[in-house]
């Protein structure tokens, strides 16, 4: 990353899309793309906020201030009214420690992981995975929701879940603009609203752009006060052949029930940055504090300025692209002996699913180890190997929406970040 003016930084304030293959209980879906569906953060190309886009669940538990006039979360109510049945039908695969890669009922708070799954709350609901895969015809081999034992049951009150999530949604963005509370405006290029997760998240940017697909902003989010929202390891992700010039982005809070509202010190007003093709690098200084939070409000992040960028050939993209830029690995000899390693992952990265593919890049896994080690390791991290992304979004046990859990066996995992640690470790200065 480089800064093309000086910055002064204010600090108020579902990984890789696609790792392997499916192999689940009652058949899952096909490998999450995000080039061409959502996830907990995006709808499809071309959304704002200020239009309504895709995202997490509607409503928080408390209002922006933290006062006593907190409106009730109904999304949430509505769920928790069908939750048993709901796990009751599903729960068997999708459950934690259950045969799917797919855990979107994993507790112990069930509304928050199905909530910020990809897919699943959207404002187009009928839209949403939980209808139209699990379903006759979806491709779906296990329980469906329209079958005799649900079709007027549960399929029903998962319908209107659904359809009261979006509402929430949409009613968020109601307001003024950014500059005095509210939405930003429609023609400021937005990431629809989503739910975070507290742990990792891979926010996508694939909805402002087709030109981003496989970029990410990522972060972690830890709830420090019902108020208080803290983002750490804040990192940009480019893809092999693009980087990113981002101005100005600005982080807004969806309240249930109320206007959206940005955060009051625009920590990050004074960035104008460079990101290189095939590099995360942090955004600013890594790390936001949003005092305007609230208990399952939604996020946002709408920028002045967000543009494909291509060293050999300026902004707007197009191109062949940044490749490594010449970076070697420094323990070439200790990646190469734990290469075979990542062969699952290649189901998604070796090409054939572009989101997967532009997010971490292996189609040099079996003839360049020297160009897939580069790639792989801006998703370690060499200061802390057990926090690197390759580790977090495929750990069973964890809440990251990745559809490729090593089959949710723990002891499988365990063997392969025991052994990639080994390299990492050898690769840290």
């Amino acid at each position: 990353m480089h800064l093309r003016s000086s910055t002064t930084w204010l600090l108020a304030a579902s990984l890789v899309a696609a790792g392997g293959a499916w192999a689940g209980c009652g058949g899952d879906p096909e490998p999450f793309d995000p080039s061409g569906t959502t996830s907990a953060s995006g709808a499809g190309p071309g959304t704002t906020a200020g239009s309504g886009g895709a995202g997490g669940s509607g409503g928080s538990t408390a209002n922006g201030s933290g006062g006593s006039d907190a409106e009730p979360n109904q999304g949430e109510e509505m769920f928790q009214a069908l939750e048993t049945d709901l796990l009751g039908a599903c729960g068997v695969c999708h459950d934690a420690g259950g045969p799917s890669n797919t855990p979107f009922l994993a507790g112990p708070d069930r509304y928050a992981t199905i909530s910020s799954w990809p897919d699943v709350v959207k404002v187009d609901w009928q839209n949403s995975i939980l209808l139209t895969f699990p379903v006759s015809g979806g491709g779906h081999s296990g329980s469906n929701l329209d079958s005799s034992a649900y079709a007027t049951t549960l399929l029903p009150a998962v319908e209107a879940w659904l359809e009261e999530e979006a509402r929430g949604i949409l009613e968020g963005g109601e307001g003024g603009g950014a500059g005095a509370g509210g939405a930003p405006p429609e023609e400021q290029p937005t990431i629809p609203p989503f739910k975070p997760i507290l742990g990792f998240n891979a926010v996508y940017l694939h909805p402002l752009d087709e030109a981003f697909t496989g970029m990410a902003i990522t972060f972690s989010a830890e709830e420090l006060t019902p108020t208080s929202l803290q983002l750490t390891n804040m990192q940009v992700h480019t893809t092999s052949e693009l980087g990113l010039h981002i101005v100005h982005p600005l982080f807004v809070v969806y309240p249930v029930g109320d206007d959206a509202d940005p955060d009051p010190v625009d920590s990050f007003s004074n960035l104008d940055a460079y990101f290189e093709p095939g590099t995360g690098d942090d955004l600013g200084p890594g790390t936001l504090i949003l005092t305007n939070w609230s208990s399952d409000a939604k996020l946002s992040v709408a920028f002045e300025t967000i543009a494909a960028y291509d060293p050999n050939g300026g902004e707007g993209g197009g191109g062949g692209g940044g490749g490594n830029g010449g970076a070697e690995c420094e323990a070439q000899g200790a990646f190469d002996a734990v290469a075979d390693e990542f062969t699952p992952c290649l189901t998604c990265h070796n090409g054939q699913n572009p989101g997967a593919t532009g997010a971490l890049d292996m189609r040099d896994l079996d003839n360049d180890t020297g160009a897939a080690c580069v790639q792989i390791r801006n998703r370690v991290d060499l200061g802390d190997p057990p926090s690197s992304q390759i580790f977090i979004v495929t750990d069973p046990n964890g809440g990251a929406g990745h559809p490729f859990k090593f089959g949710n066996n723990v002891n499988t995992w365990n063997n392969f970040r025991t052994q990639v640690t080994a390299w990492i470790n050898a690769e840290a200065p």
